[in-house]
């Protein structure tokens, strides 16, 4: 299934029209249908967009349109050295090495220990519903 296809799979399930669809993403209608078509797939920022709107998996949309997701851009940007480095390192890792690596990410970040700077979004309400 190509991107357009799934997009017009996901769409049609949701009973969204074409102009619904292209309202909630701030797009035109023909727009919508070029990329159901194939005749375009948009930009990293408008499959992210289409893929929240239809509740579905960004990742896979981006993937299917061979586009990154912004924030896995960002993330390599604030760290042009160590994601490289990192991805050669981890690039013959088995599929059970992986997921233990991601359960191991989700707990850093559980714990407050992913080094992000600044304050989370959730910090920021939770703290500002205090």
């Amino acid at each position: 299934m190509t991107l357009g296809e799934t997009i017009k799979a996901l769409r049609d399930e949701k009973r969204l029209s074409m102009r619904g669809l292209a309202k909630a993403v701030d797009v035109t209608p023909m727009h919508i249908s070029n990329i159901e078509k194939g005749f375009t797939t948009g930009s990293s920022g408008l499959i992210a967009k289409i893929a929240r709107t239809l509740e579905t998996d960004v990742d896979k949309l981006l993937h299917m349109a061979d586009r990154v997701d912004p924030e896995v851009v960002e993330v390599i940007q604030q760290n042009p050295q160590a994601v490289p480095s990192f991805l050669r390192s981890a690039k013959d890792l088995s599929a059970d090495d992986w997921a233990k690596m991601q359960t191991y990410m989700e707990k850093l970040k559980q714990n407050g220990r992913s080094g992000k700077k600044g304050v989370s979004k959730k910090a920021k309400a939770k703290k500002s519903g205090q």
